[in-house]
């Protein structure tokens, strides 16, 4: 494996499927489970190209984030939807152990066991996020979020920026943006649990162009890392 690919491809918020248990909570929720805050609409198409063209495992998640969100840790205020927080601690607790945990262990895994083989590894977790936001637009289309205090991911992250921006001048391409890198996330939680030989990215897409342009953006995301590998 090229030591600047990826070794592992997730995706947190693949899809917005309900639990049979769980429906009930979502009577008449259709169009928010619709909506992008049921998923990351095109983040599972893009995901599973990047994966299948480089060979990498693809651990994703396809239960929608208002049961749970997999991509949030256990006490982060807004780790349970209006749909959910206000449940008994019993019944949350069951969709943490049914929903949310088993994602997050198959991540943790996954990279421990390839690390337990190398020096360090990269790990890409992929999502998708609404170009417009209480009707202002983001002023993004694609961006890398990354921990900046960590030398090796702001390295990666600006040599991966310079390779896109150059491959597809006509896409805002920035980083730590519309997202902090260092907000919760799974990533952030991973840092922590493996120090500096894990180096954690999420990449970010416009919806606009997830949903829509998936063979061109994966293109594009497959031919830059692999230049970032040849670097």
């Amino acid at each position: 494996m090229r030591a600047r690919e990826p070794a592992v491809v997730s995706c947190e918020h693949g899809g917005n499927r309900v639990p049979a248990r769980w429906r009930p909570l979502f009577a008449g929720a259709a169009e928010l489970l619709a909506s992008h805050r049921g998923w990351d609409p095109g983040s599972l198409v893009l995901a599973r190209r990047i994966a299948r063209a480089l060979g990498r495992p693809l651990l994703a998640h396809r239960v929608t984030r208002l049961l749970a969100d997999a991509n949030r840790s256990r006490h982060h205020p807004r780790l349970f939807s209006e749909l959910t927080r206000g449940l008994p601690a019993s019944e949350r607790e069951g969709i943490l152990t049914r929903c949310w945990a088993p994602h997050r262990a198959r991540v943790e895994a996954e990279l421990a066991r390839r690390l337990r083989r190398g020096r360090r590894v990269f790990h890409l977790s992929v999502h998708s996020f609404t170009p417009v936001l209480h009707g202002v637009d983001r002023e993004t289309d694609l961006a890398l979020l990354y921990d900046p205090a960590r030398r090796s991911e702001r390295a990666l992250c600006a040599r991966w920026s310079r390779l896109l921006r150059a491959a597809a001048p006509d896409l805002r391409v920035r980083r730590n943006h519309p997202y902090r890198g260092v907000a919760d996330g799974l990533t952030t939680t991973l840092r922590r649990r493996f120090g500096p030989r894990y180096l954690g990215i999420e990449l970010e897409v416009s919806q606009s162009l997830a949903a829509n342009e998936p063979a061109r953006i994966g293109a594009l995301v497959i031919h830059t890392l692999r230049e970032l590998g040849d670097s």
